[in-house]
């Protein structure tokens, strides 16, 4: 049986104090988001299986997130 190459991405947060590392097979495949931040600028959600996803640095620097009117918040 073949094993499927694993490939490695980075990201971080909006201001880059979170820094992370998503080490899954090459994602063919992700959801959109309809914020005004993600559809600006393109970016897509994954939902990674926890073993895959590696803190690179800012480890317990995410706080609540606000936007907008500051009505809605990310945790």
């Amino acid at each position: 049986m073949a094993t499927t190459p694993l490939k490695t991405y980075y990201g971080n947060c909006h201001c880059a104090a979170f820094k992370f590392s998503l080490t899954v097979p090459e994602i063919t495949n992700a959801q959109t988001c309809n914020c005004s931040i993600c559809s600006r600028k393109g970016y897509l959600w994954l939902y990674p299986p926890k073993e895959a996803f590696t803190v690179e640095r800012g480890e317990g620097s995410l706080t609540e997130y606000r936007w907008a009117n500051k009505a809605c918040t990310h945790k």
